[in-house]
């Protein structure tokens, strides 16, 4: 097979040479990858804990549109929702099942199901509430829980046949990450303020009354048509129009006295970083995997100008 390759042959420059094409070609192929792959995880780990290092923490009240940084605490948003694999009561869940697979004397695990919940959060730092909406987002929670079982589903029955599976069924492993009512929830995304009710035209609000009263002609007809002849002349339309710029001007007004939504979703080309990890330490964090990856992509690296090298000189 292409990939049957004793490890040894692919550090003895000899071996290499005179390995077939083909089989040089995919290893060398797959070393190259590796590289580009290490190089690009370097440059956005390291991105990333830079626009935490650098950009300031806003308050919701006072911050500006557009890509900001908010700490605070989570809240929830409507219904509770349950943890899929635990059960436990929380405002966001992301999970994830493994089962191991044995191939003779070795063994692998293989991902058979995982998901996360889309529902969005609330961040409170005391000077206002924002929703945070989660997806295409990257999360990063403290509370993470990792086990092993016997059946594909932790939270199913386990009888007769739940006993026998944990003697003689696979094996599973399971991840829940979960975010809480409380936890400490640091955000850095686009944040947007929705004050349309303040800021609508009540030309064009009047419109729009004056659209949905005529999708219903005949309350229409019923409340302007005054000498009931079945249809509104001129004077009739013109009480129908002050009618609407009357309740445009109530809508607006009832708009504009509610409190602003604020909001923060993913930029388009700029990260949307979740975090019940405090700011510092997941810059430590991200700046820690940056280097891992660099080291990755100077070993990838050197081992394709090896096998390169190795490849010219045969």
């Amino acid at each position: 097979m292409i990939f049957s390759t004793d490890l040894a042959e692919l550090f003895c420059r000899d071996c290499i040479a005179q390995q077939p094409a083909l089989k040089f070609v995919l290893w060398s192929g797959l070393a190259l990858a590796a590289t580009l792959f290490c190089l690009w995880r370097t440059r956005s780990t390291w991105a990333r804990a830079r626009l935490i290092a650098d950009l300031p923490t806003s308050r919701v009240r006072s911050a500006s549109q557009g890509f900001t940084e908010l700490a605070g605490i989570a809240r929830g948003n409507g219904a509770p929702l349950s943890g899929p694999l635990t059960g436990m009561p929380c405002l966001w869940w992301r999970y994830r099942i493994e089962r191991h697979q044995s191939n003779g004397r070795s063994g692998s695990w293989s991902t058979v199901e995982k998901g996360a919940s889309e529902s969005p959060l609330v961040l409170d730092d005391g000077s206002g509430r924002c929703l945070i909406w989660p997806a295409d987002g990257e999360l990063h929670s403290h509370r993470v829980k990792r086990w092993s079982g016997h059946q594909r589903h932790p939270l199913s029955g386990a009888g007769a046949s739940g006993l026998l599976g944990g003697i003689f069924g696979k094996r599973y492993r399971y991840t829940e990450e979960l975010i809480v009512d409380g936890d400490p929830l640091y955000v850095l995304g686009h944040f947007e303020t929705d004050d349309r009710g303040r800021l609508t035209d009540p030309r064009r609000l009047q419109t729009e009354i004056l659209r949905r009263w005529k999708e219903d002609y005949p309350s229409l007809l019923a409340h302007h048509d005054r000498n009931a002849d079945g249809e509104l002349d001129i004077a009739e339309w013109e009480a129908v129009r002050a009618a609407a710029a009357h309740a445009a001007r109530e809508e607006q007004r009832q708009r504009g006295s509610q409190p602003l939504q604020h909001q923060m979703r993913k930029p388009e080309d700029l990260p949307l970083l979740i975090s019940t990890v405090p700011e510092n330490r997941l810059g430590a964090r991200l700046r820690w995997q940056a280097l891992g990856f660099a080291l990755g992509f100077l070993a990838t690296g050197s081992f394709a100008a090896w096998l390169v090298s190795s490849r010219l000189s045969g």
